[in-house]
């Protein structure tokens, strides 16, 4: 599968032909990167990814040369070259070694797969990966976990890998976050034990407003029985039931469960309209 899904992307102060794609960047140095949905032509929850990003450029002692103003301008760029109405887009930047500024910015329409509606009715199978990412705060290309979890996806025909630490926690997806709900509570891992996904940020805000109650705890490999139902958040997903995990399963029609993807969905929507309407004036 290329890695460049559209026609034309964006590299060093170029647009060039996807054909022309430096796939090699993905698997030397260090790539610091967002993945970002565009809905209608607009960047869904621009704001935060780009807040994510400085900080992971922090978090790592890296620096990004363009400014918020400056990078929103080569992806307004990018989507125009590009046509894209609807779709994810990826902001990479490479670095060489221990330098601190970038040798490349990439920024480029990704492959992407958004479940059908039937996975949000039936549900998805996921499998324990027993594995942790260094730096899990910053979002950063593990290439080697990315190529070795894809293989096991594959190999099982599992829908996710959740990520099972040395101490027996499940702490998250390795492209998603997941939640656990138990006696209408949901479970998650705090903050700094998982990448702190975007979806995962709104979701929070809208359980605070709604009076749904979190406990940011990680649920334990021996509790998975005790949980009455599971969801991952992600970009391309936002809401996603999962069936079951290993052979433990999960009702992907708990009420809360379909009250939080009602909720979520809702969410997205009056987000997109908002932007759309601002656009428009």
């Amino acid at each position: 599968m290329r890695e460049c899904a559209g026609r034309r992307f964006y590299h060093n102060g170029k647009i060039k032909a996807c054909k022309d794609f430096p796939e090699r960047l993905l698997w030397e140095g260090e790539n610091l990167y967002e993945v970002v949905r565009v809905i209608e032509g607009v960047l869904l929850f621009w704001e935060d990814h780009l807040e994510r990003l400085y900080a992971t450029a922090r978090l790592t002692g890296r620096q990004i040369p363009e400014d918020m103003a400056a990078l929103g301008k080569v992806v307004q760029r990018v989507i125009e070259e590009d046509g894209i109405t609807d779709g994810n887009l990826r902001i990479l930047y490479h670095y060489e070694g221990a330098a601190a500024r970038p040798r490349d910015l990439l920024v480029y329409r990704v492959p992407h797969h958004y479940p059908p509606e039937e996975l949000y009715r039936k549900g998805v199978s996921c499998m324990l990966y027993q594995a942790e990412r260094p730096r899990p705060a910053a979002k950063i290309v593990h290439a080697g976990l990315r190529l070795s979890v894809y293989q096991q996806l594959l190999a099982r025909g599992d829908y996710e890998a959740l990520l099972v630490d040395r101490t027996g926690h499940i702490t998250e997806g390795s492209r998603s976050n997941v939640f656990f709900i138990r006696e209408d509570t949901l479970l998650t891992a705090p903050d700094g034990m998982v990448l702190a996904g975007i979806s995962r940020k709104h979701l929070l805000a809208l359980c605070h407003k709604e009076g749904i109650t979190v406990a940011r705890r990680p649920v334990k490999v021996d509790e998975l029985e005790r949980m009455e139902a599971a969801f991952l958040t992600g970009t391309s997903i936002h809401v996603l039931p999962i069936r079951q995990v290993e052979a433990q399963p999960f009702d992907p029609g708990h009420p809360l469960l379909q009250r939080i993807i009602h909720l979520y969905r809702q969410h997205v929507e009056a987000y997109v309209k908002e932007r759309k309407k601002k656009k428009e004036e």
